[in-house]
């Protein structure tokens, strides 16, 4: 069985065994099997525990050997000292993919902790069974409702079109939750702990072909086969943009990083010069993270560094200004049949040199439309940025929805948060609809361009 049909058996299983099943909700074997209940998975669910004939209604069986059925994946919460055992039973079974919640491994920091973990690597490859983790916080398909993790919450993850991979479970739980707030939401997430017998390039390859996954975020502490995922990156980023946070930077933070999921986290600079030159866009903080992975999400690359800004306020024009040419953008020059077709459209208390003040004419739909339309349709201009208040939102939207691809240009919004019902159900209409992602400060919009910026000339570079 090749990798991706065993991928294929842990994102989109139709037959799950849950060992170590439990109806003690105090234990992790009945958290699983609650999630796989609550979320809404479809497959069917096999708990085994020896002690137990049922667990929520589900019939138990006494050993994975004992499941008359094929099971696509394991779901794996027994304490280690079973943990032989019950690899030994799924080689038995003719299982093929494993999700370790287990702990007690290479994360120690022992010998012994290694030794075991590499007895279960050297077993399961033999087998070629894959194992996620051990010591990880599992998987999950939105798309399918699939929560294959130990943790509720994540249950309520809103589908979109990223794909996460993590070292960490719970830098998996917090990404997912805020980009749900961030309306981008998620395709498929998997926690890596351990990293037994599958890595982060495998998984890589994987999502480069995953048609749900039309962005790619690695959270990494450290790497044990770095050649192999900048292999895999330099082709994957040709078709979709891959984003990283690299955390354990400082030389004091490896021993917390070798503590958490037993890797080393290792010099930044090299890593961050290695994603540079496979064409990863690194990241240094996860706010930085959550914008750059909404703008790519939203919108195509900028073929260009050139924007144009349309303001309701100078001020926050001139803010953005400042911000492009920090972020390296530069402001476009319109050409002279743009500046005349502005200069006809724009109050005369305002300018239609750029940034673009609009003033008071911004509630006018019309006439912010042909500014829009005037800006998409100069060759000098390679990206635009709106920027004005919540109860405008709605005018963008009207002035927006008559041009529908802005000519393959990406647009994004800028505009503070409102707890007006209205102005909210705006903003979820310039998103869903009309596919302009929304930032609240000037800067993190300027966050977006750059972004949308970096993957062009990466595209640009590598085709």
């Amino acid at each position: 069985m090749d990798l991706s049909e065993q991928l294929n058996r842990v994102f989109y299983p139709k037959t799950v065994a849950v060992i170590g099943a439990s109806d003690n909700m105090e234990k992790v074997g009945a958290w699983s099997v609650q999630n796989l209940l609550n979320g809404g998975y479809k497959g069917k669910i096999f708990p085994v525990n020896p002690s137990l004939s049922e667990v929520f209604s589900l019939k138990s069986y006494p050993s994975v050997t004992a499941i008359p059925e094929e099971v696509d994946l394991a779901i794996i919460a027994v304490p280690v000292q079973h943990i032989l055992t019950v690899i030994e039973d799924c080689v038995a079974k003719g299982i093929k993919a494993v999700i370790m919640f287990t702990s007690g491994f290479g994360e120690l920091g022992t010998k012994s902790g290694q030794d075991l973990q590499d007895k279960i690597r050297n077993i399961a490859n033999k087998a070629g069974i894959k194992i996620i983790g051990p010591n990880c916080l599992g998987v999950l398909n939105t798309h399918i409702n699939f929560n294959g993790t130990f943790q509720s919450q994540i249950s309520s993850t809103k589908a979109g079109n990223t794909a996460l991979i993590s070292q960490s479970g719970g830098v998996c739980v917090y990404l997912a939750q805020t980009l749900t707030e961030a309306n981008v939401g998620v395709s498929k997430l998997i926690s890596m702990g351990n990293r037994c017998n599958l890595d982060f390039h495998e998984v890589l390859s994987y999502f480069t072909q995953d048609e749900d996954t039309k962005v790619i975020v690695l959270y990494i502490e450290g790497l044990e086969k770095p050649r192999e995922l900048m292999t895999v990156a330099k082709q994957t980023v040709k078709q979709k943009p891959i984003i990283a946070y690299k955390a354990g930077r400082h030389e004091k933070v490896n021993q917390a990083s070798l503590s958490h999921t037993g890797a080393l986290s290792g010099n930044y600079d090299y890593y961050k010069a290695a994603f540079t030159q496979s064409g990863i866009i690194a990241i240094d903080s996860l706010t930085e993270l959550l914008d750059t992975t909404k703008a790519l999400s939203y919108q195509p690359p900028a073929a260009g560094n050139r924007v144009a800004i349309v303001a309701i306020a100078a001020g926050v024009g001139l803010i953005m200004a400042d911000k492009c040419y920090e972020a390296g953008l530069r402001l476009a020059e319109f050409s002279p049949e743009t500046q005349q077709k502005l200069k006809k459209l724009v109050s005369p208390i305002g300018s239609y040199h750029n940034p673009v003040d609009m003033g008071l004419l911004f509630n006018n739909v019309n006439l912010l439309r042909e500014v829009i339309k005037a800006l998409i349709e100069d060759d000098n201009v390679d990206m635009i940025s709106i920027s004005g208040i919540p109860w405008y939102i709605q005018i963008v939207n009207q002035a927006l929805e008559s041009i529908p691809n802005h000519n393959g240009k990406p647009v994004v919004h800028a505009s503070f948060y409102s707890r007006n019902e209205e102005d909210i159900l705006a903003k979820e209409r310039l998103e869903n609809i009309n596919h302009i992602p929304n930032f609240y400060f000037p800067e993190r919009a300027v966050t977006a361009l750059s972004a949308l910026h970096k993957y062009g000339e990466i595209l640009r570079t590598r085709s």
